[in-house]
């Protein structure tokens, strides 16, 4: 799982282009893109069937070129005619406490206009397959795969499956919510009522992670001819069995987001959920569910309100502050609206509403001399 010397040297060009100033950023922004973006794919020419699959760095070269493009490309840009003024969503707040500028381009153009990848669909696949609905609707006849079956050992998971669900809110025309008084609308991704009559509400989110228990079946195959496939099995269970679950503090604010503005059922608290998925052969599979209880309490308050507040403030003012020591290039590699962003380069020390195409720009850099003289680029 890595780049190639020349798609390396090219991706760092790349990206000097697009503006990053020091080598660091770069490395690590390059190393969390191939987690991200980088994917496996079928290779017919394969003569070994076991590396018939094959992890690509492509996607990732593939991605920064399209940024490129795009910033060269300023009236290709669908720019909105009006903000949302004083309308929000509980999407929109946890986007601003994920970043202001990620708040700002997803304010600023139009939603068709954002560039998306492989890796992004993927993510939207997992999440409109209704993964947690289905299971509900099917509990008494589905036979999940083991897999599945993994991802389910989560005493709170099992809890959401004996309550009854009142609300979906993906599919064909989900219900939206408003809030008049607050100016909140949105729909979460599920609501249930629990056996004491309370309701509660759900937010999924699919993460790409390596699977322990998924080792290449040319792994397993020398590991059953070595004798050791029964031992090396259980200590792939144990790492997958201790694989910890760090909930994002946006995602917390989402849910928080519901409990506070969604008025037409009581909600009395939340539920954030992880989903873990990795490939097989291609095709993405969830292997752990992790889960994190959002109460409404005084902490919960402090935190959802001060990051209402400064959304408030920034929508009003239209700029505020941006502290470039902050960035943090993995964030930035993960994040879907980085090929419009240029705070990612730590050049801008302010952020604005609607996010400016003055912004938008590249930078002059030298060609690798050895892609130059391999390749017969000219500058």
């Amino acid at each position: 799982m890595k780049y190639t010397p020349r798609q390396l040297s090219f991706a760092q060009y790349l990206l000097r282009r697009i503006g990053f100033l020091t080598q660091k950023d770069i490395d690590v922004y390059l190393k969390h893109l191939l987690k991200v973006k980088g994917r496996y794919h079928f290779n017919p020419k394969a003569k070994n069937a076991f590396k018939s699959w094959q992890y690509s760095a492509k996607a990732c070269i593939d991605a920064l070129m399209a940024e490129i493009t795009l910033k060269g490309s300023l009236n290709k840009i669908s720019i909105r005619r009006r903000l949302n003024g004083k309308n929000w969503t509980a999407t929109s707040l946890s986007r601003y406490a994920f970043c202001p500028a990620a708040f700002s381009i997803g304010q600023s153009f139009e939603p068709a206009a954002v560039s998306t990848n492989e890796w992004m669909e993927m993510g939207e696949c997992l999440h409109q397959s209704l993964r947690l609905a289905n299971q509900y609707n099917q509990k008494n006849t589905f036979v999940p795969d083991p897999f599945y079956q993994r991802a389910w050992q989560n005493p709170a998971l099992t809890k959401m499956l004996q309550s009854k669900l009142v609300h979906v809110g993906h599919g064909e025309k989900p219900k939206l919510f408003q809030n008049e008084e607050t100016g909140f609308s949105g729909s979460p991704d599920y609501i249930f009522q629990d056996r004491d009559a309370a309701y509660f509400v759900v937010e999924e989110k699919f993460i790409r992670q390596d699977d322990p228990m998924n080792p290449s079946a040319l792994k397993l195959m020398r590991e059953e001819l070595a004798g050791t496939l029964e031992a090396k099995n259980q200590e792939r269970y144990q790492v997958w069995k201790n694989l910890p679950f760090n909930f994002f503090e946006n995602h917390i604010i989402q849910v928080l987001a519901y409990l506070y503005n969604l008025i037409e059922y009581p909600l009395s608290y939340g539920y954030l959920v992880y989903w873990l998925y990795d490939f097989k052969d291609g095709e993405p599979y969830v292997f752990k569910g992790g889960v994190k209880k959002i109460k409404l309490d005084e902490k919960s308050s402090d935190l959802y309100q001060r990051y209402k507040l400064k959304m408030g403030e920034f929508m009003q003012k239209g700029v505020e502050a941006f502290d470039a020591a902050l960035v943090n290039p993995k964030k930035c590699a993960a994040c879907s609206f980085g090929a419009f962003c240029m705070h990612k380069t730590r050049r801008l020390d302010r952020v604005w509403l609607p996010y400016p195409q003055a912004a938008f720009r590249l930078f002059p850099t030298e060609f690798p001399d050895a892609l130059r003289q391999s390749s017969g680029h000219q500058i």
